[in-house]
């Protein structure tokens, strides 16, 4: 006959342990996402701080050269460059929140993997216990800072 057989829903228990520890920590401490992927995410996190800065640095002198300038034609050339740098910084900050929005989507299916094997190996009773707790922990976190 093989391999043994989870009769509940026909799959092998080790597909199961597979697919539900997908993306998981592996006993060498790897992930799904791997020590490449946090290497470019931080790299990238930096790259864009860096940018944010630079861009606020240019943004500080184009309005101290703003300030002590009296033509108006060369402060509309100075509010144009000011204006670039603002758009920079808008374009750093839209990809930095694809690259959370990214991260966020497969940490939600790296939960739900994990959360769908133990519900098979402890039962729905255990899941929804354990949803309860987070929730009441959820609202005493809540409660507390709102104090």
């Amino acid at each position: 006959m093989g391999a043994a057989q989870d009769d509940s829903q026909g799959i092998e228990p080790a597909a199961l342990v597979g697919a539900a520890t997908e993306g998981a920590v592996a006993p060498d401490g790897e992930t799904a996402f791997g020590r490449t992927h946090l290497r470019e995410l931080l790299a990238a996190t930096q790259a864009g701080a860096q940018g944010m800065l630079e861009a606020e640095e240019a943004l500080h002198l184009v309005r101290e050269r703003f300030e002590l300038t009296e033509d108006m034609e060369a402060k509309a050339e100075l509010a144009a460059e000011a204006l670039d740098h603002v758009e920079r910084q808008m374009e750093l900050t839209r990809e930095r929140r694809r690259q959370l929005d990214s991260t966020e989507g497969k940490l939600w299916a790296r939960q739900n993997r994990l959360e769908g094997f133990l519900i098979g190996a402890r039962g729905a009773a255990w899941w929804r216990a354990r949803r309860d707790a987070l929730r009441q922990d959820a609202q005493a976190r809540f409660s507390n800072t709102s104090r």
